[in-house]
Formats: C-alpha cells, structure tokens, sequence
C-alpha cells in the first residue's frame, strides 16, 4: 500500500467523521496533553504517553483530538520506538522499571513469549485511547477515528508492528476488532506487583505492516464498510 493510498484513507474516514458533526485534529503540542485528558474525564494518563516521563517531539509521537462542536470527545496517543533486533522483554522491563519503579524497582517478571519472538524492529505504540458519553455510542465512529491513527502513523513511521495494551473484558467485546489488531495475546506481561491500571491478564493486541495495509485496501475497496 503506498503513501497515496494511505492519504485516501484518512480522507475516507476524515469525510465520514465529519457528517456526524465530528473533526479529527493532530495534536503534538505534548505540554497540553495532560490538560486534555483531564478535560475529557479519562480517569489517568499512562507513563507510556506521558510527557512528564517522556522527552517527546514530532518525529516519535502525536496524538489525535476528536471534536464535536468545539469540544473535545476522544483522544488518542501514538509513539514510535525503533527496537532493531533488540529484545521487547528487556525493553519493557526497563522502561517499566523507570516509569512504574522510579528506575530502581523491577516491574515487570515476563513476558509472553510470543511477543519476545515477533516484537522487534520499528514498533508503533497505540494507547490512552478514550470516548466521552459526548462522542456518542457508534462503533463505527471508534474504527474511524483509530484507522485514522494507523494510517497516520503508517505515513509517519512505516513501522513493523503496531500494538497497544487491552483488558480482557475488552478483548471479548470485540476491542482488537474496532481498534485494527488482527492478533491477541492474552497475559502480555507478568508483574511482581501490577500498578493500578495496569494487570497481569492484559492483552497485548497487534499487526504487522502488511496486514495493516491489506486491511486498509480492504476498506478503501469497500468504504461503506466503514
């Protein structure tokens, strides 16, 4: 799929957004985004996308805004780490031991071997992805406004993989589907002690580069899927 394809895409879901009364910003002023997700009600702001624990700037991360009438209704952050052939296990523990144990207390004990396997190279990460009432009930909405995100960070970063992190309730309602992951892995990580929202049953939900572009060709094909 190439960078026009991409664009077309974005413009797809960007068009049907904005007939229901929606409009989807990029957002890389990282200083706000604290206040955003205050302003919207999402209950905490992970590390992970934090910028009191990240030195963030427009080539790793962006975050997406979903307006109606002026206010802000959903959000979104993405940012980009590129491993090389290095172990997703020893990242994670390191970059857990810094943002949940003040770089000193280890975290996290493993992970599923699976993800040690296939998680490497350039890794897109996708999360605090968060709907107030106001943004409305309609699934098609959430898969709009996340394919949105994917084909950004596609354009952006042509990472390998994109991934994020989704409770087990979650996955059962059918969250990697709406959200573009064709692949789940259940107890992603083990932790000595799993830090309020974080838990040992959590998924972590995937997909590589071609199966991203398969699936985007496959909506632009047949954008009333959308």
């Amino acid at each position: 799929m190439g960078e026009y394809e991409k664009a077309e895409l974005i413009a797809i879901c960007r068009e049907k957004l904005l007939l229901n009364g929606l409009v989807v910003h990029v957002e890389q002023d990282f200083d706000r985004v604290p206040q955003i997700i205050e302003t919207i009600g999402k209950p905490y702001l992970t590390p992970k996308m934090s910028p009191f624990f990240n030195d963030f700037t427009g080539e790793n991360c962006f975050w997406l805004r979903l307006e109606k009438d002026g206010e802000i209704v959903a959000v979104a952050g993405a940012r980009l780490d590129d491993l090389g052939e290095g172990s997703i296990t020893e990242y994670w523990r390191r970059t857990m031991r810094r943002q949940y144990g003040n770089g000193e207390i280890e975290m996290v004990t493993r992970v599923a071997p699976p993800l040690e396997q296939d998680l490497k190279g350039r890794l897109c990460y996708f999360g605090d992805l968060h709907f107030s009432r106001a943004a409305g009930r309609s699934l098609k909405t959430v898969r709009r406004f996340v394919l949105i995100g994917h084909m950004i960070s596609a354009l952006k970063w042509n990472p390998d993989w994109t991934y994020a992190f989704l409770r087990e309730d979650d996955v059962r309602r059918g969250g990697s589907y709406h959200y573009g992951f064709n692949r789940y892995i259940p107890d992603a990580q083990f932790w000595v002690d799993p830090p309020a929202p974080r838990e040992n049953t959590e998924y972590c939900v995937m997909t590589n580069r071609r199966d991203l572009a398969y699936m985007a060709e496959s909506f632009i094909r047949s954008p009333e899927r959308l």
